[in-house]
Parts: C-alpha cells; structure tokens; sequence
C-alpha cells in the first residue's frame, strides 16, 4: 500500500455493505436457481404424468364405450382422480426445500460469520500490540507494528511521539536535576549518587576536593559576572586534566570535587597537583591568577557513608588552606601529607 492507509471506518462501512449486497445478492439468486430448479422438474414430471395418466383415462373410457355403447358414462370420475393426483405432485416436499435452498444460505452465513471474524482478529491485532509494547515499555517494539489501516498508523506515530517526547522531557528533567546550571558539570546532588554507590558496592576510590583560593576577593573586586567566568573556566580546564580517569563536580560556591574510581592516592595526588600547576599558569578574566588548593584522601574499611568521606578530604582541604592556600593536603589511613 506504500504511504496509503486505509482509514478504519471505511473499510468497515465499506465491508458491511460489500457484504450484505454480496450475500443477499448470492442467496437470493441461489435460492431462485434452486427453487426454479425444483419447479421445472416437477413441471417436467407433472407433464409427464399427465400425458400418461390422460392416455390410460382415455383409452379406457373409449374401450368401455366401445364395449357399452348404450350406457351414458361421464368422463368426470376419472379427470378428478388425475387432477387430484396431479396436484399432489405439484408440491415441494421439505426435505428437497432444506438440501436446495436452506443449506445454500446456511453456507454463505457461516462464510460471513468467518469472514467477520477473521477481518476482527486482523483490525484488533495491530491495536493489541501497541497497547502492550506501551504496557510493558518495550518501546524498540513499535517499529514492527505493522499499521496496515489509517487508525492503527495513527495511533501508532502519536504514541511514538509521546515516547520520544517523554523520553526527552526526562532527560531534561535529570539533567536540570543533575547537572550544575553555570559550570555545565554534574553538581552535588549527583555526587553523592555516585559516592553512594562506590560505598555501597565497595569499589576502591579517591576523592580530591578543591577550593579556589581568595575567590571572595574576586568576586568582591570584579563582581560577581566575572566570579561566575572564573568559575566556568576552571571547570572546563578541570574535565581537561582529568578527561576520563574520573568525574568532576560541582561541590558548591567555589569548591569543586573530582573522584576517581579504582585509583590510589598517588594517582589522586599525582592528577590533582598537575591540575594545581597547570590552574597557577592560566590566564583569568579578572586579569590575575587564579590557584586552587585541595584536600584528597581515599576510601577505608572503616567509611560505610558518602558524608564520613567528604568530612576527612574536607578537614584535608582546611589544612591546606591553613598551610598557606595553592597547595594539597593528603590523608591517608595511617598518615598526613602537604605538598606545595
């Protein structure tokens, strides 16, 4: 059918009406074959009969004419015996009535009644189908519905555009929900998601936790726009430096958090400081340089939350700062570090 599709109510108007017309038309020229059948062989019989009957009555009467030519006897007797004999045969009997014209229609009915049932089954499957994909949300599914009549194809691009729709709704809700609207990279709320589960399911990480030094002076000098650039540039330089050895976030203000599943502490140090180097060297908006200190510790047997983790990197964080700012701090389980 290429891009054409039949629209539902046609074809089941169209069908009916197809239908009966067929159906009548059939049965009542079946029926008066049939009949007209029966009523030429019944005429054929009856003539038949009639020229025999008539010959025997005939030639019996003039015999006895010729026998007793005196005698005045009517013909009468004899006409009214044929007569009646011959109208008796004149009528169809009921079982050449069922086996001509019963079973002829009774036929066609139950060819209909198949016919409907079949055309049923083929107008509700495509229907049944969509309701069940969207049932059990097996979405790819749709592309196999074969819409084959207008309603069905109908209903099948709507339901197709709201999956896409809701689709994208979703994925726009999760990222307003998940994504830190002035940096571009995920914000706490999905930090501690991820924290989450890295405890949950025991994988060995390290967290870095920076804090861009003095960064109220900036704000308080140059405004808050060109705070908001500075923060923006540090979180691009950062996914730069980290790419895709872990994931970077907005803590909050000007603090940031980059974690590092399945890597030490070396490799969280080593990462961290070539972030602080590189940060010292960069140019800013505000025109002066911008340095970052952080805190990194990793995960022990004895952390079971997200919050006891950030608590020991952010009291590292604090010493750093209190170490002279543009430098880290270092906590492991049994030791305490500061690199300049």
């Amino acid at each position: 059918m290429g891009k054409f599709k039949l629209k539902l109510s046609f074809v089941i108007v169209s069908m009916t009406v197809i239908v009966i017309l067929a159906t009548s038309s059939v049965s009542i020229w079946s029926s008066y074959r049939n009949f007209n059948d029966i009523l030429m062989q019944k005429k054929i019989a009856m003539q038949e009969h009639y020229v025999k009957e008539v010959s025997v009555i005939t030639e019996s009467y003039v015999q006895e004419k010729l026998r007793e030519p005196n005698q005045n006897k009517s013909i009468e007797p004899y006409m009214v015996q044929v007569v009646d004999k011959l109208l008796d045969e004149r009528v169809v009997s009921f079982s050449a009535f069922i086996k001509s014209i019963i079973v002829p229609l009774l036929l066609w009915v139950v060819t209909v009644l198949v016919l409907a049932v079949w055309l049923a089954f083929k107008i509700a499957r495509p229907l049944k189908k969509l309701s069940t994909s969207v049932e059990r949300e097996e979405m790819q599914k749709l592309e196999e519905i074969n819409g084959w009549y207008y309603e069905a194809q109908s209903l099948k691009k709507v339901v197709q555009h709201m999956v896409i729709s809701s689709e994208s709704k979703i994925f726009d809700l999760t990222n307003q929900l998940n994504i830190d609207s002035l940096t571009g990279i995920p914000n706490r709320r999905r930090m501690d998601q991820i924290l989450h589960e890295l405890i949950i399911n025991k994988v060995p990480h390290a967290i870095v936790l920076i804090d861009l030094d003095d960064f109220k002076s900036i704000n308080d000098t140059y405004g808050h726009t060109v705070g908001d650039e500075v923060l923006k540039a540090f979180a691009s330089h950062m996914q730069e430096r980290i790419e895709k050895q872990g994931m970077c976030f907005r803590y909050g203000g000007e603090e940031f958090m980059v974690i590092l599943p399945s890597a030490t502490i070396d490799v969280a140090l080593e990462l961290a400081e070539n972030l602080r180097i590189k940060q010292a060297m960069l140019d800013t908006v505000c025109g002066r340089p911008v340095t970052m200190s952080a805190g990194i510790t990793a995960l022990t047997a004895n952390i079971k939350t997200a919050n006891q983790i950030i608590t020991i990197a952010d009291q590292a964080l604090y010493k750093a700062k209190q170490s002279g700012r543009n430098c880290i701090c270092v906590v492991g389980e049994l030791f305490e570090q500061i690199i300049k």
